[in-house]
């Protein structure tokens, strides 16, 4: 579970701009955490963002979560599986509140071109050194070992505006270089 009980919930909810409140229209923790996101923005209402903020948001957000998990005395480990975009650059999150346990898994391709081939199947083409195409998924969409990276437990992962995928490891109590 994301949010684990009502007392997460209540907290994130003190905590949100007026904007980012007037976004959530249900219960779900999905939508909580991602108020809780919009609230880290120095500016929600931007056109676009440097991958840096994007990224410096989700990082305040997952502590955030953490502190209130720890608050609240709930031992039970976190998945935090987030994915957000500005339209232009994407930054995505694998990652679990443990040291030793292993987030649900995720897995990126990118290349030229992801197409169907003459069989239907697909498959991530790569006809220069410049990637064009980057798919992101929770399982591997294709049975070409070769075309998947796994994105590594508790790490944030980066499609800037200019197709340069990035990875930074999120430094925190459930950090192991070793994993």
């Amino acid at each position: 579970m994301l949010l684990d009980g009502q007392a997460i919930k209540r907290k994130i909810v003190l905590n949100l701009s007026e904007d980012a409140y007037n976004f959530i229209q249900g219960t779900t923790d999905s939508e909580h955490a991602f108020a809780l996101f919009i609230s880290q923005l120095e500016n929600p209402h931007k056109p676009s963002f440097d991958y840096s903020e994007l990224k410096d948001a989700m990082l305040k957000t997952i502590a955030i979560i953490n502190k209130y998990q720890k608050e609240a005395n709930i031992k039970d480990p976190s998945l935090l599986n987030f994915a957000v975009t500005d339209g232009t650059t994407v930054v995505c999150t694998r990652y679990i509140s443990s040291s030793t346990l292993e987030a649900a898994s995720l897995f990126f391709s990118s290349g030229s071109q992801f197409r169907s081939e003459a069989d239907g199947r697909y498959r991530m083409i790569r006809n220069n050194r410049r990637d064009e195409s980057v798919v992101i998924a929770s399982e591997p969409l294709t049975f070409e070992r070769n075309d998947w990276l796994v994105i590594p437990t508790n790490t944030i992962f980066v499609i800037t505006s200019k197709i340069n995928v990035l990875m930074f490891p999120i430094i925190d109590e459930y950090y192991s270089e070793f994993r």
